[in-house]
């Protein structure tokens, strides 16, 4: 190998050293929006839970309104105004109401709660029937009650922290919250959150005042895992974690939600007040949050760099060396162009190719169309009923297949921009298949095919009834558009516990493996024709395979030449909401 000119050699330790320098700079530069992506994020989903806490605390506020608003509040007011909260959140343990009861009342107390139904009430430790003190404070209202009835009568001073925390609402006239609480009959975990709301028979400023008017409390506990699940978790993206700590150090005995990664590639901790409390909340994130630091730029920058000093030093060398080396390199030169210019070509034919079937599959319709209502308006009513029938007719079939080409290539255009977005709702499949079925009948009596359904029970599930029946009704507009007449078309629906499988078969012409691989591409047209002079378009299985794969389900076909198909998709029982 021929030694390179001193020139050359420069300007490639040149061009080495700046696209190094370039591609460092880049990188850290990428490092940094890719922590400020993250900072923004965890200031987003740190807003959104601060907002649902301040909701719970105002909601607990609310309940103290209702004891202000009226001078005795039943069990069953109590009930009716706390349900519907419970309703809109699944991770409130209870809400109780929590009476100031003097040792001189107890037993009157006592007594009348017995005879309200409640015929083994007492006031209790958690180490047994309450001993003689001056005040308690039992757990008397309790919703719902299903769960938390062993709670009622509980005394809350019985419990060191509780009572440390009761005094310190009383004396604040704000609500208090803790979590790790010690025992506490309807409480799931040492982890939830209780939160102590007090109730005063007048309004007061002072804290005397305050200890001698108070009538009692408005608890509410919270599961703290299932409160933030519901809060925060649909909002995290992917690659990015958290963790929850109550106040003081961030070690296990403080955790109350999440668990920690080991090696995170960026971490930010902050903290949110939960009434007197302190929660750390510890973001994580690894390399598949936002497809991680955007690195590859830096890099192509430094090849992008280097590439150029190697561009000047290749012209250096050219003009140092002899012509057999220049042209060598107009040779490479020209088969670089004759590859660009072949994909140019390729990709002009595609283009050519969907504006061609657009065009010709919408123009004849529209041609057909025209002539077909020319003539009724020219002729009027000299035109027999029967032909005006049969014009009438041909123009509804034909606009049909235009709006169904049509139909077909906006599927086509939002899928191809990445703007296929699924609505799943709670829905029937069973009941769907029917529906389509029912739909495809007319045609199938037309060409006198028999449809036959094994449809099993299966119950609800989330889905887009929408976008999956469009994949239902395209199987089996197939399978009446390609099979003989008189023939027969079998729908078969089935699950086990994880996925529901459809599938239609016909007895068609089957359709050989060549073609099999080219079933689900765009406008592809096989041998095989729909025997009833039906359209197609080429695009009703590339869009239902679609579908299919966003519903993370599956699509295919088993099928022999000449032995009909049988076309089939599953895709996975949801039982709940599906998080996007």
């Amino acid at each position: 190998m021929r030694t390179l000119a001193n020139q050359t050699k420069g300007v490639l330790i040149t061009g080495l050293i700046l696209s190094l320098l370039s591609w460092g700079i880049l990188r850290d530069r990428a490092q940094k929006n890719w922590f400020d992506e993250l900072e923004q994020e965890v200031l987003e989903d740190t807003l959104i839970l601060t907002g649902e806490l301040e909701v719970v605390k105002r909601e607990l506020g609310g309940i103290v309104s209702l004891y202000h608003s009226s001078e005795f509040v039943s069990r069953e007011e109590f009930g009716v105004y706390v349900q519907p909260l419970l309703g809109n959140h699944p991770f409130i343990q209870a809400f109780e109401w929590v009476p100031r009861v003097g040792n001189a009342e107890r037993k009157g107390f006592e007594d009348i709660t017995r005879s309200m139904g409640y015929p083994e009430f007492h006031i209790f430790t958690s180490s047994g029937r309450a001993g003689e003190k001056q005040e308690y404070f039992p757990v008397y209202y309790s919703e719902p009650l299903s769960g938390n009835q062993r709670a009622l009568g509980f005394d809350l001073a019985s419990n060191p922290q509780l009572l440390k925390l009761a005094n310190t609402a009383r004396d604040t006239g704000r609500a208090v919250a803790t979590s790790r609480f010690g025992l506490v009959p309807n409480a799931r975990s040492k982890s939830d959150l209780i939160i102590l709301a007090p109730f005063y028979s007048k309004k007061t400023e002072r804290t005397e005042e305050r200890r001698e008017s108070l009538k009692g409390f408005v608890l509410g506990i919270y599961r703290v895992r299932d409160m933030i699940d519901q809060m925060v978790s649909p909002y995290i993206p992917k690659g990015m974690n958290l963790t929850v700590y109550e106040e003081g150090d961030l070690i296990q005995e403080n955790l109350l939600y999440g668990k920690p990664l080991k090696d995170p590639a960026m971490k930010i901790t902050n903290i949110v007040n939960v009434s007197n409390r302190r929660w750390f909340l510890v973001w994580q994130a690894t390399e598949e949050f936002r497809d991680g630091p955007q690195v590859m730029n830096a890099f192509w920058v430094g090849v992008a760099v280097f590439s150029g000093a190697l561009f000047i030093s290749i012209i250096i060398e050219i003009m140092a060396s002899r012509t057999r080396i220049v042209e060598n390199e107009v040779r490479i030169r020209t088969e670089e162009l004759t590859q660009a210019n072949k994909k140019l070509v390729e990709l002009n034919d595609l283009k050519n190719k969907f504006l061609g079937i657009a065009s010709h599959d919408l123009r004849n319709p529209l041609a057909s169309i025209r002539g077909y209502s020319k003539y009724l308006l020219e002729k009027g009513t000299r035109v027999k009923e029967d032909t005006r029938h049969e014009f009438l007719t041909t123009i509804k079939n034909v606009s049909g297949n235009m709006l169904e080409l049509i139909s077909n290539l906006l599927d086509i255009s939002v899928i191809e921009s990445g703007q296929l977005k699924l609505n799943p709702e709670k829905a029937s499949i069973k009941r769907l298949t029917e529906e389509k079925i029912h739909l495809q009948q007319i045609l199938a009596d037309k060409k006198g095919i028999s449809l036959h359904a094994e449809l099993q029970e299966i119950p609800e599930f989330y889905f887009d009834s929408n976008r999956v029946g469009q994949v239902v009704d395209n199987l089996l507009s197939n399978a009446v558009k390609y099979s003989p007449p008189d023939r027969e078309v079998f729908v078969r629906l089935v699950s086990d516990e994880n996925a529901m499988t459809l599938s239609v078969k016909d007895e068609g012409p089957g359709i050989s493996e060549d073609e099999q691989g080219k079933l689900f591409q765009h406008f592809q047209k096989l041998s095989a024709r729909p025997t009833g002079g039906e359209s197609s378009s080429g695009l009703g299985l590339a869009i239902a395979q679609r579908i299919v794969e966003e519903h993370h389900g599956s699509i295919g076909v088993e099928s022999k030449l000449g032995h009909g198909a049988v076309f089939y998709f599953s895709i996975p029982l949801k039982k709940s909401v599906p998080k996007h």
